[in-house]
């Protein structure tokens, strides 16, 4: 393992996700479906000293239970973390993959289909970002939002608008109800209706209460 720890250039890696961060994440993108940056957390988060990123290295061998492994760990290193912000809605944790090899991001993709449902039921979402990423835009179908130039998972507290995530299956809605319905109760008219459109038609199919 120490070979491989040395043979990875740390410091390039970590340049390369700062500069996807602010050339990339924080920035508008014409095929996004909607104004504003591709995430538009990430600045905020970054002011507010709410943005943490770790490194975690594969090794020579990395494996499907490894991945999960470490998606799982940072499942629970969010809850561990000594966060300066007091938003919780701004804090974000993201690991990053440097030695993960081309032939291997497929491992990320998995690790993320088996652990969403784990992050659901914590009030936490994941994301996958890698070059091969297929993760489409919620506005925009054709637009495979979650390129990064280096693999990496993000972690952080569920909010609003994923329900753009999580209306497509029951338990995920229901989830998600639990922590937003009074939000669409007492502030509707402030509710982008794209949303509100959802989360409404995934009551009435669920039967959940809105």
């Amino acid at each position: 393992m120490l070979t491989d720890v040395l043979s990875v250039d740390l410091e390039k890696a970590l340049a390369a996700v700062d500069d996807w961060l602010t050339d990339y994440i924080c920035q508008p993108h014409g095929e996004l479906g909607r104004p504003g940056p591709v995430c538009p957390f990430v600045e905020p988060a970054q002011r507010a000293g709410a943005l943490e990123v770790r490194v975690r290295l594969v090794g020579p061998t990395p494996s499907q239970t490894l991945l999960n492994e470490i998606v799982r760990c940072g499942l629970d290193e969010f809850s561990e973390v000594d966060w300066k912000a007091g938003n919780p809605n701004l804090r974000s944790l993201l690991l990053v993959l440097p030695d993960l090899p081309p032939e291997h991001l497929h491992l990320l993709d998995e690790a993320h289909a088996a652990l969403k449902d784990e992050a659901v039921r914590r009030g936490l979402m994941i994301g996958q970002f890698h070059e091969d990423c297929t993760e489409k835009a919620a506005r925009n179908p054709a637009f495979a939002v979650s390129w990064a130039p280096v693999p990496t998972v993000a972690v952080r507290s569920m909010a609003i608008h994923d329900v753009l995530f999580l209306s497509a299956r029951r338990d995920w809605f229901e989830e998600y109800a639990s922590r937003f319905a009074g939000r669409y109760r007492t502030s509707a008219n402030g509710v982008d209706p794209l949303l509100a459109g959802m989360y409404e038609r995934a009551c009435a199919t669920y039967g959940v209460r809105g």
